[in-house]
């Protein structure tokens, strides 16, 4: 009898044991979950924070445009460019024009028609303006050529890349940008390359190839140069931007496919540098503008999808007034051009 009851007494304790230890395992798993889930939401909220912090950057400041062929009217405009006065150069790509504006949106003159004639376009897609103020460079997909005017569009030359070696007749310049010593430099498609030239059009060289390794492009697209001569191009295949010096040396580069932040889709067509050295790039796909330092960094950002004041629909190019700091952007599906001011 009493062994009976001293194994009853152990399997009672050893019950009490086991029950304990299953319900400190319930209660342990309660608090990780609850614990991850709370940590979860921090991280949310603090990516939150940032992105309202970011977004709180800018401020709209004024814009101007509409859907048509009249004077200060576009179709479809798709890039653009300031020149040392302040003067806005846009390509109205549908129009096959480049129209002229004072930083407010006044109109102050405007040139080309459709054909293959000396200032004439087809397909227009980029425009440049030298450091001087004094020249305008303009580039065509399908006449397939550069144009050098004046800043009130008086045709200066023309040429084209048959004399580039490589791509040849393959070539698919789409976005060009000039230095600060005058050389004029274009995005290749074609040949997964940037060519450089002289003002007058002389080639200079060339370089880069197809890939995804340093100095490699897929489809690269913008362009642009920071007050030190530096290249910076939109990698758009990559979803990346490239950093170069003024020679083609590999400097840095950063951003890869996505939607978070400092990534980028794979349709990022424009890219300026203000004179503080600040890079900003247009995402179309994802409506909104990154600002980044000269190694990528990312400073701020803004854009939503739509068509109110503020809002943008697929926007092709950027450019600064380094005297206002503002920022100009052609929103090209919303036929319009915004300014927006940095804070």
């Amino acid at each position: 009898m009493t062994e009976f009851r001293l194994l009853a007494s152990k399997k009672t304790f050893v019950g009490f044991v086991m029950g304990q230890i299953i319900l400190s395992i319930f209660y342990l798993s309660f608090y990780i979950d609850n614990f991850h889930q709370g940590t979860e939401l921090i991280i949310f909220g603090q990516q939150q924070d940032q992105n309202k912090e970011l977004a709180e950057n800018y401020t709209i400041e004024r814009s101007w445009g509409s859907k048509g062929a009249g004077d200060g009217q576009f179709m479809n405009p798709h890039s653009l460019a300031i020149d040392r006065f302040g003067n806005v150069y846009i390509t109205d790509t549908g129009n096959n024009r480049v129209e002229k504006f004072s930083s407010n949106g006044t109109l102050l003159e405007k040139w080309g028609s459709k054909g293959n004639r000396d200032g004439q376009f087809d397909q227009l897609h980029d425009i440049a303006v030298d450091p001087t103020g004094n020249f305008v460079y303009t580039v065509e997909l399908a006449n397939h050529r550069v144009q050098k005017f004046d800043g009130n569009g008086t045709f200066i030359t023309k040429w084209g890349f048959g004399d580039t070696g490589g791509a040849g007749a393959n070539r698919r310049p789409h976005q060009l940008a000039v230095d600060s010593h005058g050389y004029v430099y274009l995005t290749d498609r074609g040949g997964s390359e940037v060519l450089k030239f002289n003002n007058i059009g002389m080639f200079m060289e060339e370089w880069g190839t197809h890939g995804s390794g340093d100095k490699q492009f897929v489809k690269p697209h913008g362009i642009a140069f920071d007050s030190e001569d530096n290249m910076y191009i939109t990698d758009m295949g990559n979803s990346r931007i490239q950093k170069f010096d003024m020679n083609g040396k590999f400097i840095s580069t950063w951003g890869s496919y996505g939607t978070g932040n400092g990534q980028f889709s794979d349709s990022i067509p424009g890219i300026t540098v203000d004179s503080k050295g600040f890079v900003y790039v247009i995402d179309r796909l994802e409506s909104r503008i990154q600002k980044f330092d000269g190694m990528g960094t990312l400073l701020a950002q803004w854009g939503a999808k739509g068509s109110s004041l503020g809002e943008l629909n697929k926007p092709e190019d950027i450019a600064i007034n380094n005297k206002t700091g503002e920022v100009f952007i052609t929103d090209t599906q919303n036929s319009r051009v915004q300014v927006f001011q940095m804070k």
